[in-house]
């Protein structure tokens, strides 16, 4: 049995992929310890649950500890916190300073640890789940377009080290996606305009070739094959799933 870890298990997303890895011995991580539990009470499945809080250092230590007494990991879905939302071009020393950790360092140091105490198997697959602004700078995530492309050079220089263990890392970076915190955010900008959510999803995916965001399971579909035999001889590639929005060759 193959075992996979999880992180952010609990969102929408994250509850998604943990039901399509059922089969798997999961780890899941995540703040909220009923939820985790409820989580794992509607499987079938040997779970681990893990407490993971990436805001807090303590938390990824104990965490950490506590994965690697688990069985040797096979594949690691590793959604990386939601950042928030901004166009400050120029955030303070401070700002910088509290962003990078909470959502890079932080979180990276979980991985650090993970292969300090040789709980990755060789020819393990993993794949970091992150967002548009590390293929294309967005005006409204200014944050985002830096600290995703950290994610993005970490994955390339992991993907370097340890390639000859065989073990494949690759970022796939989405674009609008379905979930249920992102239909609250278009219902409420509906309301706000006055008009359908039909009209507004209409505008919303008007640039979009596709005419539409992805869907949950579509983003399942994706990350199932990108922990599979599909990344046997692929690493360090960053994958678009975004309907076509980002038109560069």
């Amino acid at each position: 049995m193959k075992t996979t870890l999880i992180t952010c298990a609990t969102s929408h997303l994250g509850s998604e992929v943990v039901k399509a890895f059922s089969c798997d011995h999961l780890i899941m991580t995540g703040r909220n310890t009923e939820k985790l539990i409820n989580l794992s009470d509607s499987l079938e499945c040997k779970t681990k649950l893990v407490e993971l809080d990436f805001f807090n250092v303590e938390s990824v230590n104990s965490a950490a500890e506590t994965i690697s007494s688990e069985d040797k990991i096979d594949k690691i879905i590793f959604i990386i916190p939601r950042i928030p939302a901004t166009n400050k071009i120029f955030p303070s020393n401070e700002e910088w300073s509290e962003l990078y950790s909470n959502f890079f360092i932080n979180p990276l140091s979980l991985l650090k640890k993970l292969f300090e105490s040789d709980s990755v198997n060789e020819g393990a697959k993993i794949l970091f789940i992150s967002g548009l602004s590390s293929k294309s700078a967005l005006t409204n995530y200014a944050s985002n377009n830096c600290l995703r492309n950290a994610w993005l050079g970490q994955a390339k220089t992991m993907a370097l080290a340890f390639g000859e263990k065989n073990i494949s890392i690759n970022t796939l970076s989405l674009g609008g996606v379905m979930t249920e915190a992102y239909i609250k955010k278009i219902e409420s900008k509906a309301e706000m305009r006055n008009v359908s959510f039909e009209d507004m999803m209409k505008e919303e995916v008007s640039n979009i070739p596709m005419k539409k965001y992805a869907t949950v399971d579509e983003v399942v579909s994706a990350i199932q094959s990108l922990v599979g035999p599909m990344v046997a001889h692929m690493t360090g590639q960053n994958i678009l799933l975004d309907g076509g929005f980002l038109k560069g060759y």
